[in-house]
């Protein structure tokens, strides 16, 4: 018996020749707002809790719906349904809010519930939005899987917003 012939068959099995694709894979967690689906980079997540206490800040922009404390760090919670211009509605048991981060923030975005990990290749993902729409602005790309189609929201984006709204109100206070 020849070892090469061991050998080429472990190398197919280990998915050797599969390894270049492998790597090019991104993963994204799925999250519901309003019942549509969309997709955040796992890289961008720390983690994902229940909701619990939430502190309500006064005169706060309308889409930080209070803060959270986290293990003795307070994070802004942020409502994505109201950064997408849907109604505010309370949460529910399949509600959760998923900490994020981007460039040292750290931020709770508050969703109405979370499917599951997806994992794309990237012939699955255009990096151009579609439409002018409320809350079009906060997405980076679409996915493509099949009939499935899901915006992909971009953290970067979405912390800007309200950075944007917290700067444009102080602008207003002043005047």
């Amino acid at each position: 018996m020849s070892t090469t012939g061991i050998f080429a068959i472990r190398g197919d099995l280990d998915g050797a020749k599969e390894l270049a694709d492998f790597s090019e894979l991104r993963q994204f967690i799925g999250l519901l707002i309003d019942g549509e689906e969309f997709l955040l980079p796992i890289e961008v997540m720390n983690e994902i809790i229940m909701i619990h206490q939430m502190t309500f800040v006064p005169e706060a922009p309308l889409h930080i719906e209070g803060v959270i404390n986290l293990r003795g760090r307070i994070l802004p919670a942020i409502n994505l349904r109201t950064m997408m211009g849907h109604s505010i509605i309370p949460p529910t048991t399949q509600s959760r809010i998923i900490i994020a981060n981007h460039d040292e923030q750290v931020i709770g975005l508050l969703v109405d519930g979370i499917t599951y990990v997806v994992t794309l290749n990237p012939d699955q993902i255009e990096d151009k939005t579609l439409g002018k729409g409320k809350g079009s602005e906060l997405l980076i790309g679409i996915s493509k899987r099949g009939e499935q189609v899901n915006g992909i929201l971009d953290i970067a984006k979405v912390i800007s917003e309200i950075e944007s709204g917290l700067t444009s109100e102080d602008d207003s206070d002043a005047a």
